[in-house]
């Protein structure tokens, strides 16, 4: 027997009799056991609750004092040391960074489009299409260009340098996102699905064909179609950009899977 299962099996005895003991104890407190063997029984003491760290001493010395109001210049001083592209610092003077980064990583999680979280992202040139060969309405491949200086920031990210601010701000964004979630709710975990539904998206080999509602297009194909509202608003920045990123991505989630450094 493996030690992992020695341990799982240690802890399912050590349940079992407290469960036992506690309905013994229930059942002698009706008249049901001895009444002797009720007067001497101990009592047990109450546990001592553990209390929840402050967000204060949470916090690293580097960001000693700074709540999640003060925070913006903070995350502009560590966040534009990340990128030596110039357009990550026009995006860093937006206001409410980490809650601003906290509900649109939610919102991906949940498979919805982040496009109130991310507006400063939206391209000013026009969504366009073009008639193929055969006939039928594709995507013409300039739309994909809009979202190329998109896909350069990512892409010019330090990931460890990226990965030690996440870590670093984890205590803010935490505060930030038990405000707008249910109470026991990881945002870890949360990350964890942003990643799962990006990474997921396919990257397309081949122009694919759209088809126009009132104001907007959808994908012919039913499958790209049935994608997450987060997956079709990733897969219109086109096959390149989306492998890009994704390889991006794919070098953050593993450095978070890094023990952290002491």
């Amino acid at each position: 027997m493996s030690e992992n299962n020695r341990t799982i099996i240690g802890i399912f005895v050590v349940l079992l009799v407290v469960v036992i003991a506690a309905f013994a104890w229930w059942w002698m407190g009706r008249g049901g056991g001895d009444q002797e063997m009720q007067a001497v029984a101990p009592s047990l003491p109450s546990p001592t609750p553990v209390p929840t760290p402050s967000l204060e001493e949470r916090l690293s010395e580097k960001l000693s004092g700074t709540t999640l109001s003060t925070s913006d210049a903070v995350v502009r001083e560590l966040a534009a040391a990340l990128s030596a592209n110039p357009k990550l610092a026009s995006w860093l003077v937006n206001e409410d960074l980490i809650r601003r980064f906290t509900a649109a990583v939610d919102t991906i999680a949940a498979g919805n489009s982040p496009r109130d979280q991310l507006e400063f992202l939206r391209p000013k040139q026009a969504f366009k299409v073009k008639t193929a060969s055969d006939g039928s309405v594709v995507i013409d491949p300039a739309s994909y260009e809009r979202y190329d200086t998109v896909a350069a920031v990512v892409v010019s990210l330090d990931t460890e340098g990226t990965v030690a601010l996440y870590r670093e701000l984890l205590p803010l964004i935490d505060d930030a996102y038990a405000e707008i979630s249910p109470p026991g709710r990881s945002f870890n975990d949360r990350l964890e699905k942003a990643f799962d539904q990006l990474l997921a998206v396919p990257v397309l080999d081949e122009p694919q064909g759209v088809e126009q509602l009132i104001v907007t297009y959808a994908w012919s194909d039913e499958e790209l179609e049935d994608l997450s509202a987060a997956q079709r608003q990733f897969l219109r920045m086109g096959p390149e950009n989306v492998s890009t990123i994704q390889a991006k991505l794919g070098e953050i989630r593993a450095a978070l899977a890094e023990p952290t450094p002491q």
